[in-house]
């Protein structure tokens, strides 16, 4: 049988990278850690990590820390069924998002999570053409992607789509844009991509401004909040989702540029369990995402 408080903290080491980090977390020193997982490896026969900077599980580490993930969950719900459904604590589960789906609609459904469910989210924020990736490392139970087809093992749901404007100041607009916005005018203009990974932005470009042929000078901001205030600072237009928008162009301290739209389908994945957990946080995103996307 495999033990638990082993399994615990290969999940946390790679969670967070490193031992040093996975250490502070649960507590212990980061000697602790390392024997366990030491401990682990020799049980299984084969290593479960590539001790690189940051920390990542090989194939058999993979395998585990979905068994982890899975028990974790099951557990949950024998607690729940064993007090005939009160619970004596909050429940906690580590989701994978996306940062737009943060800024606008996912805390609504956090809040009811919370309020309606006592269910602690630890979340993990990644752009959502990668969140899947920590689905199928077995870090998260869940995650919201833009990807439609599903990992093996595991099932999709539609959520909705978020649509992007691109949007500036009225001075950004009128120092830049003044001659509209065209392959030109954008060639010159500061824009922000949210990481290394993020092709939001090229492939907008790519669809409506083809000309253009490269990405225009940019910042590098890994927040979506960040995004809107940079632009309503007047030194960078950006691709915004819509609804996050609505107010600052409802107020004129931010226009919409022209009619051009990227729209981005968004997806709930997670593991085929079945788990009233999950049954209740796949009811309450997708109620929650189509009342406010498209």
């Amino acid at each position: 049988m495999l033990d638990y408080k082993q399994l615990n903290a290969l999940a946390e080491v790679v969670r967070q990278g490193s031992f040093d980090k996975a250490a502070r977390k649960l507590n212990l020193t980061q000697s602790a850690v390392s024997q366990r997982v030491s401990t682990l490896e020799q049980r299984v026969g084969r290593p479960l990590l590539v001790r690189a900077n940051p920390v990542r599980a090989t194939e058999a580490g993979l395998l585990l820390l979905r068994h982890q993930q899975q028990v974790a969950l099951m557990e949950a719900n024998l607690s729940e069924a064993l007090l005939t459904g009160e619970r004596s604590s909050f429940e906690r589960i580590a989701l994978a998002v996306n940062a737009d789906s943060l800024a606008t609609w996912l805390p609504q459904a956090l809040r009811r999570l919370f309020t309606e469910h006592q269910l602690l989210t630890e979340l993990i924020v990644e752009d959502e053409d990668i969140t899947l990736n920590r689905l199928k490392s077995g870090e998260v139970a869940g995650c919201i992607s833009a990807t439609a087809k599903p990992v093996q093992g595991c099932r999709t749901q539609p959520l909705g789509t978020l649509r992007y404007r691109m949007a500036a100041s009225p001075a950004f607009a009128e120092t830049y844009f003044a001659d509209g916005v065209n392959a030109a005018t954008l060639a010159q203009a500061p824009t922000v991509v949210y990481s290394q990974h993020d092709d939001l932005m090229s492939r907008f470009l790519a669809r409506h401004y083809p000309d253009l042929g490269h990405l225009p000078p940019h910042h590098q901001v890994p927040s979506a909040q960040a995004f809107v205030n940079l632009a309503l600072q007047g030194i960078t237009w950006a691709l915004i989702p819509e609804i996050q928008l609505a107010p600052y162009q409802a107020s004129g301290t931010l226009l919409a540029m022209g009619k051009e739209h990227l729209d981005v389908p968004l997806y709930w994945h997670s593991w085929r369990l079945e788990s009233p957990t999950m049954t209740r946080l796949a009811s309450v995103l997708i109620q929650e995402a189509r009342t406010q996307l498209r």
